[in-house]
């Protein structure tokens, strides 16, 4: 599982039946301390959310069929909840060259 922000959604004409009444959206993995971490991937929504937000992703195989119920489904990332705040307290970063 990771945070991402949901940067933009994605349109497909044909889809698996697994994506039938779901929306994927396209986000950006960040870290905890809201930097971006790699390049953004495609995630099916399970929850309602928007560009703009943040959300916990779910990543894996099986996720879908274990938290959903869901058989052979082609879901490798799905969006599983939306962020409302969230606090962490991290070591300061050092310049140690």
């Amino acid at each position: 599982m990771y945070l991402a922000k949901v940067i933009g959604k994605t349109v497909s004409v044909l889809k698996h039946p697994a994506y039938e009444n779901r929306t994927l959206l396209l986000v950006q993995p960040l870290s905890l301390r809201s930097q971006v971490v790699r390049t953004p991937t495609i995630a099916v929504d399970y929850v309602g959310a928007g560009e703009g937000d943040t959300v916990i992703v779910g990543a894996g195989p099986g996720v879908a069929q274990e938290v959903f119920g869901i058989e052979n489904a082609p879901i490798r990332e799905l969006i599983m909840g939306i962020v409302d705040h969230f606090d962490v307290t991290l070591p300061e970063e050092t310049n140690d060259t």
